[in-house]
């Protein structure tokens, strides 16, 4: 299974820019389940490149966290993130807010339960994870 994430509002607190509670643990349960294939999903690494989006997040991440994300793999999309998601694959994308086309589109080929929305923390989708 592949694992989409995006940036802010999923590793990063939006309000206060820090690391989001339980992101360590988030990480490891989504490394784990995907067998490593965790990739970008944001507006900050779209081209395919994830290098200023890692000078950023290394003041905001703990040390051993930042070293997690490191592993995460790049994508490219243009327009809309679902550009960027091998749709013919299991996946889950993991963001806080996305654009109702995006929605449309996942709808339109089934996979809109692949959406998962992250809110205010990651405690309780660490622990859904783990039962499924």
């Amino acid at each position: 299974m592949k694992i989409y994430l995006d940036i802010d509002g999923v590793l990063l607190d939006t309000k206060e820019y820090k690391q989001m509670p339980y992101l360590k643990e988030f990480l490891t349960t989504v490394f784990d389940i995907s067998k490593g294939e965790v990739y970008w999903l944001s507006t900050h690494t779209k081209h395919g490149e994830s290098d200023v989006a890692l000078y950023h997040l290394e003041e905001a991440l703990d040390k051993d966290v930042f070293e997690m994300i490191k592993d995460i793999r790049n994508t490219k999309w243009n327009t809309l993130k679902t550009e960027g998601i091998d749709i013919n694959s299991d996946f889950l994308w993991f963001d806080d807010v996305i654009f109702q086309a995006e929605y449309n589109f996942l709808e339109s080929v089934g996979k809109e339960h692949c959406l998962i929305k992250v809110k205010d923390n990651l405690e309780e989708l660490v622990n859904l994870l783990k039962e499924d």
